[in-house]
């Protein structure tokens, strides 16, 4: 009878054992899975974001740390495009094209004439219609015109082919679920004007989605090893090491916290996903590409 008692018991202890074998073996799978598909959201959204300050620095110079602006700029601002219509060996289609070019070369004459505001540079109004031209005795034809620099509106053509695109989404980290309920997180979005060495004013922007905020409600010991394993690819001091072992242990103060988030920022290698930067310039790239 004790004999058998103890194989129940070893039994009992084996089941336990493959149970939590099996359990450990399947977190990391669970959580890579469901991190794939929040990054891949995210990243989307990013690139959205990486798109607008573009346009947003084409028309005024610099970028802007604001989502709202960005907003605004979409729903009312404009930008400059490039028509690539018609055929290069129409005479016609390259006279009209030189008219074209001459009107627009007038029209930023007379805006760049005006004073700035606020630093930022100001954006053609109007854009020269076929109207507008005959109107000025510069074209007597309507051929099609190749290759025409026009000013548009932002929301016709930027992000426009995105059937699913929403503006007022902009700035909320997509895809975060906590025990079945929908959160929308806000991503972090800085931007500045850095000098070189050269004296040169080059425009910076960044933004960002940590890994405890976009892959809230995963496995919170997958979450921290992914971030140890992006943390210790940079080339940190004793000091900063320490920071982040306190962070991770829960003894850092609002205020540390603060200040240690703000220096992740400037890491090469963030942990989460970051597009942009605001400490070199790296052509808008995302830490994902």
């Amino acid at each position: 009878m004790k004999k058998k008692i103890i194989q129940l018991a070893l039994v009992g202890v084996i089941l336990a054992l493959a149970y939590i074998f099996t359990t450990n073996m399947r977190k990391p799978i669970e959580f890579n899975s469901a991190y794939e598909i929040r990054k891949a959201k995210v990243v989307e959204r990013l690139k959205e974001i990486r798109a607008l300050q573009q346009a947003y620095k084409s028309a005024k110079g610099v970028y802007t740390p604001s989502f709202d602006t960005l907003k605004v700029f979409y729903e009312t601002g404009k930008m400059q495009t490039l028509r690539s219509v018609g055929s290069l060996d129409d005479s016609a289609t390259q006279a009209r094209t030189k008219v074209y070019e001459k009107l627009y070369e007038e029209q930023q004459k007379q805006i760049k004439a005006r004073r700035p505001v606020k630093g930022e540079l100001l954006v053609a109004l109007v854009d020269m219609d076929d109207a507008e031209v005959e109107k000025r005795g510069l074209a007597v034809r309507k051929p099609i015109v190749d290759d025409v620099k026009s000013v548009v509106k932002v929301d016709t053509v930027l992000l426009s082919a995105k059937p699913n695109f929403n503006i007022n989404e902009l700035q909320y980290i997509p895809g975060v679920e906590v025990n079945g309920n929908v959160e929308k997180p806000e991503f972090i979005m800085d931007a500045k004007v850095k000098e070189t060495i050269s004296k040169i004013q080059v425009p910076l922007f960044a933004v960002f989605a940590p890994n405890e905020v976009f892959l809230k409600g995963l496995d919170r010991q997958e979450i921290a090893n992914l971030s140890d394993e992006q943390i210790h690819r940079n080339n940190l001091g004793d000091e900063e090491k320490n920071t982040v072992i306190k962070e991770q242990k829960g003894e850092l103060s609002a205020e540390e916290r603060k200040s240690l988030a703000e220096e992740k920022k400037n890491w090469e290698h963030y942990p989460g996903l970051r597009v942009g930067s605001i400490n070199n310039p790296n052509n808008d790239a995302g830490n994902w590409e």
